[in-house]
């Protein structure tokens, strides 16, 4: 048997079944059906034909032993070996080996061309999520296949058969000169970009073994590596390629930030925890934002040659599309943790005065409504942060009416309660005890109408101090000076008075500042 002619961008690996039907079909089936001992009894055309099946076959399967390793084999037509024993000169060649050239160089140019058609977006536009991975990964194979074809097309065997083309001038040589030329520039460009993406490797590895915490201080570095290819990569200073990085850089960081939410805890675990967690991951993801439109600004930093650096004059929307839906998810879900947030501290009010137990119990009641309608809400089996999810959308808003409905009873409660207030004092306790809910909206417009009347009932108070302070001042101007403190000395007793007075005022003075009103 003849010696295996295995193509050898194959490698030596252990061979798939694939290559070893190759194998097969090349040292056994060929062998035996180009014997012509074995064919005596078969007229000459059906051998003919069956060598011709034999051969096609043969190349499928190496064509299809190829790209499943991510290779592109070119296969080669019959009779190539007699095309090398016939002098270019002679003006007429055999019709049939010039049938199979061209035909070949049909089927060259059809596997040729889908290798350069492919590009590292189609990824994104079949709606996958890739990571910047697939753009290394993508280029690095694309080098590599480019290098295997340009190698191929290069052997001696195909330079020969494009001499012949040449020399019979045949309609199909342009095709393949043309070809030739685009395998070469896509070498090249493939070769450059390979070359230049080759640092973010690193920075990628990084950013991904790094405690998400801490991959803010890692966007920097990363985005600095993305500027530098830029300025420098003869071919990825395109917008299209530099959208197609960021977009997977993106991809990248949203990845990260779902891991560590965990879409399935991010509701059911403890609230102030996830509070926390939603809010660290609106800042990272907030600040490659804002990294993106610094280095943006200040690409002309990275010019390194007499010609100016071209800017990023796309729109931002083309690359943060994405990021910015998954943002506003999270800040959705931080504003419901705020809610939960807030509503949890009903547990702890209660209410003096004389309808105190009353307005307690009905806290109470709205208290233990909420909890229900939250773990309900919050069991449901779906992705949260799956930003496709219209499910969790309409859940939200359901749940939205019940808080508000809640948010309006609140703000009822919150007025009785003001109005019920003996003084200036239990007033300013009742609005420190509902704390954060007086800045939700629906209780915040019943609370702001019962403002106006702390003015006055602080200028009732001042009223009533500068009244005190004057019948203490008729006293010792009638009677001589009259000790405040019977268990104090004369002096002590007297300043003590005005501390106390002072204070009276100073207190409730003080607490306006913690009310948000116009």
């Amino acid at each position: 048997m003849k010696k295996s002619n295995i193509p050898a961008i194959w490698g030596k690996s252990r061979l798939c079944p694939l290559e070893q039907l190759s194998v097969v079909m090349e040292n056994l089936v060929e062998s035996l059906l180009s014997n012509p001992r074995n064919l005596q009894d078969v007229p000459h055309v059906v051998s003919q034909d069956l060598m011709r099946h034999v051969h096609d076959f043969k190349n499928e399967v190496f064509v299809m032993a190829a790209k499943v390793k991510g290779k592109t084999y070119l296969p080669l037509p019959q009779g190539l070996e007699q095309l090398e024993q016939v002098d270019k000169s002679l003006p007429h060649v055999d019709r049939s080996l010039i049938y199979s050239m061209e035909t070949v160089v049909i089927d060259w140019t059809n596997l040729v061309y889908k290798v350069l058609k492919k590009d590292s977006s189609d990824l994104l536009l079949e709606g996958k999520n890739p990571t910047p991975h697939a753009e290394l990964s993508f280029w690095k194979n694309r080098f590599a296949d480019l290098q295997g074809i340009h190698g191929q097309l290069q052997a001696p065997k195909l330079v020969t058969l494009a001499e012949h083309l040449d020399a019979i001038d045949s309609s199909y040589y342009p095709a393949f000169a043309k070809m030739l030329c685009d395998v070469a520039e896509a070498l090249n460009e493939a070769k450059d970009i390979n070359v230049y993406l080759k640092p973010m490797e690193r920075r990628l590895e990084d950013l991904e073994n790094a405690d998400f915490s801490e991959v803010k201080g890692k966007i920097l570095a990363l985005m600095h590596t993305v500027c530098l290819i830029w300025a420098n990569s003869k071919y990825y200073n395109k917008p299209a390629r530099v959208i197609v990085l960021l977009q997977m850089i993106c991809n990248l960081l949203i990845q990260q930030a779902r891991s560590f939410l965990n879409p399935d805890d991010i509701l059911k675990g403890e609230v102030q925890e996830s509070l926390l967690r939603v809010q660290t991951a609106v800042d990272v993801l907030t600040h490659f934002r804002t990294t993106y439109e610094d280095r943006r600004t200040n690409l002309s930093q990275y010019q390194r040659t007499e010609y100016p650096i071209k800017p990023w004059d796309f729109s931002p929307l083309m690359v943060f599309v994405g990021l910015d839906h998954f943002i506003k998810r999270l800040r959705t879900i931080e504003t419901l943790l705020l809610t939960v947030v807030d509503m949890m501290k009903l547990e702890k009010v209660l209410f003096g005065g004389i309808q105190g137990k009353s307005l307690s119990q009905r806290v109470q009641h709205l208290h233990k409504i909420f909890l229900e309608d939250y773990k309900t809400f919050s069991e449901k089996l779906y992705d949260c942060l799956d930003v496709s999810n219209l499910e969790f959308e309409a859940d939200l808003m359901k749940f939205q009416l019940m808080v508000d409905n809640i948010d309006r009873q609140l703000g009822a409660i919150c007025g009785h309660a003001f109005d019920d207030a003996s003084g200036l004092e239990h007033a300013f306790k009742v609005l420190d005890m509902f704390g954060r809910l007086l800045e939700r909206p629906l209780i915040a417009a019943d609370a702001q109408t019962r403002y106006p009347r702390l003015i006055k009932m602080f200028d009732e108070e001042l009223e009533c101090c500068k009244m005190i302070f004057k019948k203490q001042m008729q006293k010792e101007e009638t009677q001589g000076y009259s000790p405040v403190y019977k268990n104090m000395p004369l002096v002590a007793g007297g300043l003590r008075f005005v501390q106390d007075l002072q204070e009276r005022i100073q207190i409730p003075y003080n607490n306006f500042r913690f009310i948000n009103h116009p």
